[in-house]
């Protein structure tokens, strides 16, 4: 799908649900990806003032700030991220912003609790089976089997508790009536698996 289709998909996603977090986190990505940096600053700012916890935001929202000679907002972005991405256990972004920053010589941040530590939110709980979930964070709730078979199943084992794939059940649903994904053909399919992706956060899981 070339670009501009695909922004407007989302696009009017985002329009038709102003709270709905994908719809303006895949509209920010599409921007980014047609190197429209500017425009992709409103709609990731969006992502995070609905979910504060979506570690991969802050990272394409510090892009878009450097791309667009907004060199400190950007630090600050990913220095926030990097804090939110270590909270959440979500290794990988955060080390590609704390790496990032060394690219620019900023000192990056220091953690001082284990990654996916436990936090004020959760009762200072810690996990004994080393489960937390890649969306929220929460160390308990995880699935009792994997929702499908194959690996994106196993991933969602691994990695989602069963609070936030309730979320995505009625999310998917959106994502399917408002760009009008036929499941059936393989295209579609694969969109409708990236938007699951994004939601749950499981890009770099």
């Amino acid at each position: 799908m070339s670009d501009q289709p695909r922004i407007q998909q989302f696009k009017t996603m985002a329009e038709a649900d102003p709270n709905n977090e994908l719809g303006h986190f895949s509209l920010g990505k599409a921007y980014l990806d047609a190197g429209r940096f500017d425009e992709a600053i409103a709609p990731l700012t969006r992502v995070l003032e609905l979910n504060p916890r979506m570690s991969k935001a802050y990272q394409l929202l510090g892009e878009a700030y450097d791309k667009t000679d907004q060199r400190d907002e950007a630090i600050d972005m990913l220095k926030r991220g990097a804090a939110m991405a270590h909270q959440q256990g979500d290794l990988m972004t955060r080390d590609a912003m704390t790496k990032q920053l060394a690219t620019w010589n900023v000192t990056v941040p220091l953690f001082s609790t284990p990654p996916g530590g436990a936090t004020v939110e959760d009762g200072g709980t810690a996990s004994t089976t080393g489960f937390r979930c890649s969306r929220c964070g929460r160390p308990n709730g995880q699935l009792q089997k994997a929702p499908f078979k194959g690996a994106l199943g196993e991933k969602l084992l691994a990695n989602i508790c069963t609070s936030c794939w309730k979320e995505w059940i009625p999310m998917g649903t959106k994502v399917i009536n408002e760009l009008g994904l036929v499941l059936s053909t393989p295209a579609d399919s694969q969109a409708y698996d990236q938007s699951m992706v994004e939601f749950l956060q499981l890009e770099d899981r």
